[in-house]
């Protein structure tokens, strides 16, 4: 959102001025549309009176002055903040329009009192003074309202929003006043066809009663039928413009909470049509889209797929090797006898195996802030604090290997009760610095970390064997840990020189 207070000052301004031009005409349509007077005699003693006091024009003064205070006020109230603005800006139309509706009713009740002392003073009678009055400050407010609304609503959608709302998600805000599309359709309903049929009506009336000619029903009855059939029309074309928008944007609502199978149901060979087929076109694409974006996520583990689809991800896929030197614990853990095993068995019934055996483990993995790096085999590399950082990767994956251990004797008591072999694993995990990001070809990339400390968490879990138990932890991961774990011993770890204390917690 763009705040350009000065631009925003300079457009309220405008819409002013626009106010006081609105008023200007208002005032001159009476003068040339004669109104209903419908006592005569007492009209011209009225006019008299009112031509020997400035009253008119302290009357006109306050119509004008009133709708400039209200939008100075406004515009005050709004400068006050960013936020205010933000929420004010869409109704400045509304306020601004109403504010000659009230200039114009203030303008009324001052003219009351002056008429009550007329009657005082030459004992007329009021009440068609009253109504003609009534009519010519109905009409001006209406004249007033009508275009200062009109002209402010289309500066303020085409100039003034766009530029306060380069991005849109102008709907987020939480408007006091929230202009609608229906509105433009009653007012253009009431320019083009009720202001002009009703002026022209009244003006035939006062002609009439002021000669004292007789009414011509027929006419009176013609108009009436014009203004009650153009509302008809107008509601018609309401309809056919606002239901496919309501469609469209409760579509467009589903698709946003990710229903991607909506669809529109408008069938019409207009511009609506057009738009109906391209929202559906859209909805296909962003199902299709949604489905392989699903299908990255089972390929690669979802953090590491929404770390590839975000800025960093985005940046590191545009080189040949992308990332960055952190500290991370890497988890392997592999099965044992798992070569005998898979010779006993068909193919697909290993594969079978893999996959439960797989999604159990992967699930403790994840709810522990890990991602599955790779399946190797009937190994699992996992990663903690990356590419997503963590607090304590180590603590993460401790507790993950503790989850493991009881998702294995669920599994196997699964595996039990279908003639399945039972399953035991070694889980090795170490801390270190590591290389984290995309590496491969430039046609061909992954995601992955690289460096010792992957070398030494593999044969960390490759010693589980040697020492006959199912989880070694590095000294390095145990440090960071809040656990009383027991020394295994100082290990020679290949293709290091210098012995690695290693670490374990029984199994219960």
């Amino acid at each position: 959102m763009n705040l350009d207070k000065k631009f925003i000052a300079k457009m309220t301004r405008i819409y002013g001025l626009i106010v006081v031009i609105s008023n200007i005409i208002a005032m001159l349509v009476p003068s040339v549309i004669s109104l209903p007077v419908l006592d005569t005699d007492n009209m011209q003693k009225w006019q008299a009176f009112l031509n020997q006091n400035k009253m008119v024009s302290w009357a006109t003064f306050t119509a004008f002055i009133t709708p400039t205070l209200v939008c100075v006020l406004y515009t005050i109230k709004i400068f006050k903040s960013d936020e205010q603005i933000a929420k004010n800006i869409a109704g400045i139309p509304s306020v601004f329009a109403l504010s000659s509706v009230l200039g114009w009713n203030v303008y009324y009740f001052i003219e009351i009192p002056f008429v009550i002392y007329a009657r005082a003073l030459f004992g007329i009678h009021i009440k068609g003074i009253l109504l003609t009055s009534w009519f010519f400050a109905l009409f001006s407010g209406m004249t007033g309202y009508t275009i200062s609304y009109l002209m402010i609503e289309i500066l303020n959608r085409t100039i003034l929003l766009p530029r306060v709302f380069p991005e849109g998600h102008i709907i987020k805000q939480d408007f006091k006043f929230k202009p609608l599309f229906k509105h433009l359709l009653i007012f253009g309903y009431m320019v083009s066809t009720l202001f002009p049929v009703t002026l022209l009506l009244i003006s035939y009336i006062s002609v009439h009663i002021n000669n004292h000619l007789e009414l011509n029903p027929t006419l009176i009855y013609i108009s009436v039928m014009l203004v009650i059939i153009a509302y008809a029309i107008s509601l018609s074309f309401a309809k056919i413009i606002l239901t496919p928008l309501d469609k469209l944007k409760k579509a467009a609502h589903r698709i946003k909470e990710g229903d991607y199978k909506t669809r529109v149901g408008v069938v019409t060979a207009d511009d609506f049509g057009i738009l109906a087929d391209s929202f559906n076109d859209m909805a296909d694409s962003l199902a299709e889209k949604e489905f392989m974006r699903d299908t990255f996520g089972k390929i690669v583990d979802p953090e590491v797929r929404d770390y590839l689809m975000s800025g960093e991800g985005k940046q590191s896929l545009g080189q040949t090797l992308g990332g960055q030197t952190r500290e991370v614990t890497v988890l392997f853990c592999d099965i044992r006898n798992f070569t005998g095993m898979s010779e006993k068995m068909k193919a697909a019934e290993v594969v079978s195996l893999l996959n439960r055996y797989f999604t159990a483990l992967g699930k403790c993995i994840t709810v522990h802030h890990g991602i599955i790096n790779k399946y190797i085999g009937d190994a699992i590399m996992a990663i903690f604090g990356a590419p997503v950082e963590s607090k304590n990767s180590a603590q993460d994956a401790f507790e993950a290997a503790c989850d493991m251990r009881k998702a294995l004797v669920q599994v196997n008591q699964e595996f039990a009760k279908t003639g399945l072999p039972q399953l035991k694993f070694g889980i090795g995990i170490h801390t270190g610095p590591v290389f984290a990001g995309t590496i491969g070809a430039e046609n061909r990339m992954e995601y992955t970390v690289i460096g010792d400390t992957v070398n030494t968490a593999s044969r960390l879990e490759s010693l589980c064997k040697t020492y006959s138990t199912d989880l070694l932890i590095s000294q390095a991961s145990q440090e960071k840990l809040n656990k009383n774990l027991t020394f295994v011993d100082d290990a020679q770890i290949r293709g290091k020189t210098e012995l690695m204390k290693i670490y374990t917690l029984p199994n219960p």
